[in-house]
């Protein structure tokens, strides 16, 4: 299985609330300079999913264009696990319930320095930090704990 973890975009504070923030545009062009990277495996997902926050949408948005200019179709799907104070747990739930081999999953911090802490060394405080734009790729057997091995990690 290849995961594909993605922190959002930079986003701005002016918004009502959290979930609300956008992308500024210097978080765009930090998404756009990501998703134009080569080494990134592009062909090797087949499903993208991102937090219903305005700002994780907007990048999956970003990547789901990207992927389209290349002839790689992704629905982008919702799912309220990958929130910035989701659960281990459910997310690792949700993943192993998940049909394809390739996933993408757009997300936020803690949370997603917990989950690579979490599939590669079964301990959430142990994952790599993750700026605004980041990507890192997961590759295992399963999405479990201690499972699966950071092979590519990416900053903008």
């Amino acid at each position: 299985m290849k995961l594909l973890l993605v922190r959002h975009g930079e986003a701005s504070f002016n918004a009502s609330t959290d979930a609300q923030r956008p992308l500024t545009q210097q978080g765009i062009r930090a998404v756009g300079q990501q998703v134009a990277n080569p080494a990134i495996p592009w062909a090797d997902f087949s499903a993208l999913w991102a937090s219903p926050y305005l700002r994780a949408q907007q990048t999956a948005q970003l990547i789901q264009t990207h992927l389209q200019e290349r002839e790689l179709a992704l629905e982008l799907q919702t799912h309220r696990a990958i929130t910035p104070h989701g659960q281990l747990t459910q997310v690792q739930e949700f993943l192993l319930a998940q049909p394809q081999a390739g996933i993408i999953l757009v997300t936020h911090q803690p949370l997603v320095s917990g989950l690579i802490g979490h599939f590669c060394h079964a301990d959430a405080y142990l994952g790599e930090p993750m700026m605004p734009a980041s990507m890192a790729l997961l590759e295992g057997e399963l999405a479990a704990a201690a499972c699966m091995t950071l092979t590519q990690l990416e900053h903008p």
